[in-house]
């Protein structure tokens, strides 16, 4: 007999919808050096403010913020379609991250869900 329970946190799911090519200004010489694309300089906030989960999706098809349509081709890369950076953590600690990292995000789409996680002891 299986003697496995599941419990149940209640989280939050941040969803930030951005373009690959929309970069991160440089602060200083060495971060000239190399190209700092939004989306992964969002992911390793998000690790340095030790937040649970921060994930990257490529979407294939779409548009966001009332732009123009957008396709991914396999063959072709395209740097107008939009990416979703999905972050989970508690409420407020995804909203210290939104308020901490407001200039890279203003203008952005930014949806907040509330997501239950779930443990399996």
């Amino acid at each position: 007999m299986n003697k496995a329970s599941i419990v149940e946190q209640t989280y939050g799911k941040l969803q930030i919808y951005v373009q690959p090519k929309e970069k991160v200004q440089p602060m200083g010489f060495m971060h000239r050096l190399r190209s700092r694309q939004l989306y992964r300089e969002l992911v390793k906030y998000a690790k340095d403010d030790q937040l649970m989960n921060a994930s990257v999706y490529q979407t294939h098809h779409g548009y966001s913020m009332h732009g123009k349509i957008s396709s991914h081709h396999v063959e072709l890369a395209n740097e107008e379609v939009t990416m979703c950076v999905e972050m989970i953590d508690e409420k407020e600690k995804l909203e210290e991250f939104c308020i901490k990292h407001a200039d890279l995000l203003k203008g952005k789409m930014i949806v907040f869900k509330p997501v239950e996680f779930w443990q399996i002891k």
